[in-house]
């Protein structure tokens, strides 16, 4: 099965988005480079590379704007055993290449909408140099169709389903690459609450997850950042969102070990 190993959010401000993930759940910095027409800031939290990248200003290339304007979570990479083969396979299930020719990791705009990239093993470092960090558990995308979508990613990456159910206002189809849980959610139609609209209209990778030792007092924590918490009060998980503009959410240990995920 492959592995995703890298979450990347673009932000204004790498310094600043940095340090709160630093502080809030002692993620660790890595490395701080300029690549093309961003800077990237890796960080870990010791099995997923968590990068905050910034571009340049007035640049145009087609990744900088693949997710969209403003901050968000920009993109997902999924971890193969030949780059060569995944990426005539996924051009042959219909997935349109975003990054320039010969770039990698390979950027792509998958089924539902949002941007996945695919990058050869052992690309990232995440050793968490023997830190207590807290984990990175869960991403979600927010898409139209969940059966197609989530056919998609059993068909290339070897995902597995492990629930399909109705929350409130939406439909969550559960999958998992045997570590993280990847969840399609599908909202109803009319809906308004603030979860639903908190990404954007359209498509997009909606949030990801943070497993915390004491969900209370996280929850404190965050006011003490000036985070937003846009979750009805009492719902939990916690969304919430981060100083760069994403949004997140706190999860109690343990949360999705029930859907088939795998601990080190």
């Amino acid at each position: 099965m492959s592995r995703i190993v890298h979450l990347s959010l673009k932000v204004d401000d790498i310094q600043k988005s940095g340090d709160f993930y630093q502080k809030m759940f002692n993620f660790q910095d890595t490395t701080t480079k300029k690549t093309r027409d961003h800077t990237s800031r890796h960080m870990t939290d010791g099995e997923i590379d968590f990068t905050l990248i910034q571009y340049d200003a007035g640049t145009t290339s087609a990744e900088s704007k693949a997710a969209g304007d403003g901050p968000c979570i920009h993109h997902f990479a999924i971890e193969v055993e030949d780059l060569e083969k995944a990426t005539a396979e996924i051009k042959a299930n219909g997935c349109v290449v975003v990054s320039d020719p010969g770039v990698i990791p390979v950027k792509f705009r998958a089924p539902g909408g949002t941007i996945a990239e695919l990058v050869e093993i052992g690309r990232y470092q995440l050793d968490s140099g023997g830190n207590k960090i807290n984990r990175i558990t869960h991403i979600s995308l927010k898409v139209e169709d969940i059966k197609t979508v989530g056919d998609f990613y059993i068909k290339l990456f070897g995902f597995r389903d492990t629930e399909t159910k109705k929350t409130r206002d939406h439909t969550s189809r559960h999958m998992t690459d045997g570590e993280i849980d990847f969840t399609l959610i599908k909202y109803d139609a009319g809906t308004t609450s603030a979860e639903s609209k908190a990404s954007g209209d359209g498509p997009c990778i909606h949030h990801f997850a943070v497993e915390v030792d004491d969900l209370e007092k996280s929850a404190q924590d965050l006011l003490s950042f000036g985070c937003n918490v846009i979750s009805d009060p009492g719902v939990i998980p916690i969304k919430f969102r981060d100083p760069g503009g994403t949004i997140a959410e706190l999860v109690e240990i343990g949360r999705y070990a029930q859907l088939g995920q795998v601990h080190h």
